[in-house]
This record gives structure tokens, C-alpha cells and sequence, in this order.
């Protein structure tokens, strides 16, 4: 958990200025490592360039990654993004023993998972 210094896709930018080979390589490195991005509560964008003019930058460069041992260990995680006040990035908080519990949602196929290069490998343990 903490500053990943990349996005993990488009939306998480607020500005046009994107860089989709970086996204791309970042997220087949979390995947290469068999991680997930756990879900967050709070605001969505996680840094600001704090630059007052009338277009500041807001990022989400701060995540909670995990693997499936970790969120077999501890499946009522919650991830809270607190808000900015006074540095640019915003504290994260993570809460392993939380008392909500996470609906069961069933497995769905997505179509488009067979384009994906890597659909077919298993990752060796």
C-alpha cells in the first residue's frame, strides 16, 4: 500500500495528458506479480499537483495491492482514502478487521479476456 507513482488506467487522471504505454506496462507488472488492486472508499484521486490555477492535476498514485493469500487471509479489507489537507497526497487507511463484510458477487466470464496475450499461460509457483 502506498505512492505506486503510476495510474492504473485513464480514469484515474484528470487531466488528457495520459501515458498508455506506462499504464500498460505498470499493470502487466502488477498482474506478472499476481496482485489486485483492492477497492477503495473515499475521494477518487489519491494526489494533486497543488498548483493553483484554474486546471490542477489530480492522480490516483496511491493504491492497496494485494495477492490471493492476503485477501484469503483477510477478506473484509477496507480501503479508505482520506481527504488532502495538508500535503499533496492523500492518507491511506487500511482496515484488515472490519465488521462489513464484502457482498459475494459470482464469477462472470468476459468475452474479451480471450484477446488478452497472456489468457492461455499459467503463472509457475
Amino acid at each position: 500500500m502506498g505512492d505506486l507513482n503510476n495510474v492504473m488506467n485513464p480514469d484515474e487522471k484528470s487531466s488528457s495528458n495520459i501515458n498508455a504505454s506506462r499504464i500498460q506496462c505498470f499493470n502487466h507488472f502488477v498482474k506478472r506479480c499476481g496482485l489486485v488492486d483492492l477497492a477503495f472508499n473515499g475521494p477518487a484521486y489519491t494526489w494533486c499537483n497543488k498548483r493553483f490555477t484554474s486546471t490542477p492535476v489530480y492522480e490516483r498514485l496511491d493504491s492497496c495491492l494485494a495477492n490471493a493469500d492476503w485477501c484469503a487471509s483477510f477478506p473484509n479489507t477496507n480501503v479508505y482514502n482520506l481527504p488532502i489537507i495538508l500535503i499533496d497526497h492523500t492518507p491511506g487507511l487500511t482496515i484488515t478487521g472490519s465488521s462489513f463484510r464484502r457482498p459475494r458477487f459470482h464469477f462472470k466470464f468476459e468475452n474479451w479476456w480471450l484477446m488478452e496475450e497472456d489468457f492461455q499461460s499459467v503463472p509457475k509457483t
